[in-house]
């Protein structure tokens, strides 16, 4: 029987230290804690930049491997989340909804800051991405919008409003690390959430004193680019109109003209297609 989250507890078996170094070495991997910018191999693992089907698939295999089994115990089938209403709803609700991954950041942080900064950015990883290369068949991706996405969105806004200092601890001062906790605002389709974005993005990248040139600039710009056209999608649409098909909403006119030339930041329009949504 699924359990609400005001009641829910992590399974410690598989949400544990153990886990979240597992994660952050998969997804991380070939970057020092000094690395202001990803390496080839990093963009390639995050974004499939010139990764061959074989390498898409053997890092999903180490994804499932690592995150399966704690995505599996917090799945719909086990932690019921409330009716989805709206996001001011979820945000009036973010304490509630996120509570078993909050109550763990708050765990580790009441004995070491810096675990907890590392715990608080495995579990966003492990909420807004490890979905997203688990789940790529068209019609699994239901789950990640309207079950995982909310996890995230939530933590993140819960942890922003109540713990903002956890997250722009010294050690996530790199782009390479905060840039994550800014995804699952952009996965949303919430406008405030984007525009909440772009205010972190600016005051994060002045605390980092990023230089204009280089390789964490380029990183920059094409993190600029996406988040322009994200949002820009929300503001004209006040949704994703490639989520209509395998969430079963209907397509306006002007969506569908849209969808015949639009980005869809890699979201297949196709049942039974394999792919990767949106980062």
């Amino acid at each position: 029987m699924a359990t609400p989250t005001s009641s829910f507890h992590l399974q410690r078996d598989v949400f544990n230290q153990t886990t979240y170094s597992q994660l952050r070495e998969l997804w991380f991997r070939g970057q020092s804690e000094s690395d202001a910018a990803p390496n080839s191999e990093a963009l390639k693992r995050w974004f499939g930049v010139g990764n061959s089907p074989q390498e898409k698939e053997a890092l999903d295999e180490e994804c499932r491997a690592i995150a399966g089994a704690a995505l599996s115990t917090i799945s719909p089938s086990h932690l019921v989340l409330p009716s989805f209403t709206g996001y001011a709803s979820d945000l009036a609700n973010a304490n509630t909804i996120a509570a078993p991954f909050l109550d763990e950041v708050n765990r580790v942080q009441q004995e070491d800051e810096t675990e907890a900064a590392k715990t608080l950015l495995s579990l966003v990883l492990l909420l807004d991405q490890m979905p997203r290369n688990l789940f790529r068949q068209h019609e699994d991706l239901p789950i990640i919008y309207q079950h995982y996405d909310r996890l995230a969105w939530t933590l993140v806004r819960s942890t922003l409003a109540s713990n903002q200092n956890l997250m722009e601890h010294p050690f996530l001062k790199s782009r390479t690390y905060w840039s994550w906790f800014l995804l699952p605002l952009m996965h949303s389709e919430d406008l405030p959430s984007h525009e909440l974005a772009q205010q972190l993005e600016s005051r994060w990248r002045q605390r980092a004193n990023e230089p204009s040139e280089g390789p964490v600039a380029d990183f920059a710009r094409n993190y600029d680019r996406s988040a322009r056209q994200h949002v820009e999608t929300i503001e004209r649409f006040g949704r994703y109109p490639h989520r209509n098909g395998c969430l079963g909403r209907e397509s306006t006119v002007d969506e569908e003209r849209y969808l015949e030339t639009a980005d869809t930041f890699g979201v297949t329009q196709r049942a039974g297609s394999s792919i990767k949504d949106e980062l």
